[in-house]
């Protein structure tokens, strides 16, 4: 059984240009591209201006400090010499 709104979609269907679909989806490639790209760097340009301008770290961009990091990412002790592999 067809209901009234699948009907009137196909009555409407038809009058629509065939390119509109492919526009749409360009139209929404671009925006989720924009939108990766701001959700990636405008945090981290805002807390960059903010230290430039002398502030404290905002609250929303905290950087990671690990207290459980393997040994080779912790700086050498002042007065140790450097290990070198």
């Amino acid at each position: 059984m067809v209901n009234n709104f699948q009907k009137i979609i196909e009555e409407r269907e038809h009058l629509l240009p065939p390119e509109l679909e492919d526009r749409i989806t360009l139209h929404l490639g671009t925006f989720s591209v924009l939108g990766k790209v701001l959700e990636l760097y405008v945090p981290h340009i805002l807390q960059t201006m903010v230290r430039m301008a002398g502030g404290d770290e905002l609250p929303c961009i905290r950087a990671r400090k690990h207290s459980d990091d393997p040994p080779w990412r912790k700086a050498p002790e002042p007065g140790q010499p450097k290990r070198v592999d």
